[in-house]
């Protein structure tokens, strides 16, 4: 049986190829896609999400907007920038409209009325999902796993000190990994930044002749113009596509090392908002996952594009 996915995102290019992911495997069964803000502004997350779902056939697939602030930030913590992509997708407009009701009261309801468990996949700010553990705490009891692009583990310098997921809505973070989810798993900066696509990957994505395996290249080309230029990359014609990882994990488990570990978030006014503290530890209740079998990912994404 597939497994019942919902996707809460802030779509920008990596999230579009999430969607893409968790839209077409028969592996998953994508219930709903609920948009917050990070990358962008929810109504711009909201439209790209649909407009991807239009793209690739799955109109069928709601997208609910939601949150698009913060939960909880303090007085003086800094405003998120953001992502440098254009606030909207180069695709087609959508052709389907957004739903009407809120994300949050709609994942609320989902909760309450789920007669089986599902998972949620968060590849943006945890804002809505805080927001829903706030108004409804029973909503754990629905969930069956709860999966995490965000945090960082490293503090040699190379990756960022903040991941961005993590550090648009610490707060948010941190209350969903006390809400008390059976399972949650944290996907880093770590996993993903040893998971890249290259240009000659993508040259021979864009070789199959598949429209929407084509579009995917160009969203990896541009991302990989911004990466080759950070320390992690160290100049490497290649780049993470951190939230295509996170999907991939449910498709298939293998693809990383999953360590137990306790993880905190810095929030408030500390200078070092927004990091995270990741702990091994077989005691922690987080699953970290590690170490991605990188060709095994991008063979997966191939096939996935292609033979949708």
């Amino acid at each position: 049986m597939s497994r019942r996915v919902i996707l809460d995102c802030d779509t920008g290019t990596d999230d579009a190829i999430a969607i893409m992911l968790a839209a077409t495997r028969s592996e998953l069964d994508l219930m709903a896609v609920t948009a917050v803000w990070g990358n962008h502004a929810v109504e711009h997350t909201a439209d790209n999400s649909r407009r991807t779902l239009d793209l690739i056939g799955r109109a069928d697939i709601p997208v609910y907007a939601g949150r698009n602030a913060p939960v909880a930030p303090p007085p003086d913590a800094p405003k998120a920038e953001g992502s440098p992509e254009p606030d909207t997708l180069p695709l087609p407009s959508a052709t389907t409209a957004v739903e009407s009701q809120d994300a949050v009261e709609w994942l609320v309801e989902t909760g309450r009325a789920a007669t089986e468990r599902f998972t949620v996949v968060l590849t943006g700010s945890m804002s809505n999902l805080a927001a829903v553990a706030a108004a409804d705490p029973s909503f754990v009891d629905a969930v069956e796993e709860i999966v995490v692009m965000g945090g960082v583990l490293e503090r040699g310098g190379l990756l960022p000190a903040v991941e961005t997921n993590v550090g648009y809505d610490p707060e948010g973070a941190q209350q969903v990994l006390d809400a008390g989810f059976d399972r949650l798993v944290l996907v880093p900066l770590d996993a993903t930044y040893s998971a890249i696509v290259t240009l000659e990957q993508c040259a021979n994505l864009r070789a199959e002749g598949d429209v929407v395996a084509g579009i995917a290249a160009d969203f990896i080309e541009q991302r990989v113009e911004r990466y080759r230029k950070l320390p992690a990359m160290g100049g490497r014609a290649a780049a993470p596509v951190h939230d295509a990882l996170t999907v991939a994990y449910l498709v298939d488990p293998t693809l990383v090392t999953l360590r137990p570990a306790r993880v905190r978030v810095h929030t408030g006014d500390l200078p070092t908002r927004g990091q995270t503290d990741i702990a091994l530890d077989a005691e922690g209740g987080v699953h970290v996952a590690l170490d991605p079998d990188a060709p095994r990912f991008f063979e997966l994404l191939r096939q996935t594009l292609v033979r949708r």
